[in-house]
């Protein structure tokens, strides 16, 4: 795949991602924090199936470093 596939392919999936937040967090089914627990579950779980533990864990430190410095997009890829 092509970087510019890669990218098309990750704005979808986040547009949907937020848009399954919105449906989850207007009908009441989950709050705010356990839908973004469970998004951040779900891409650590799927970095553990594809590199292994160690590989997750430093997925979810370069998140949390993103997070820290507030950089924009948070849809940007993790290295």
């Amino acid at each position: 795949m092509t970087d510019t596939t890669n990218e098309q392919l990750r704005n979808y999936l986040a547009a949907r991602l937020m848009e399954t937040a919105g449906g989850l967090r207007q009908g009441g089914a989950l709050p705010e924090a356990d839908i973004a627990t469970a998004f951040v579950m779900t891409g650590a779980t799927i970095a553990a199936c594809n590199k292994g533990p160690t590989s997750a864990a430093e997925w979810l430190r370069d998140l949390a470093d993103v997070i820290e410095r507030a950089e924009a997009p948070l849809q940007r890829p993790i290295q």
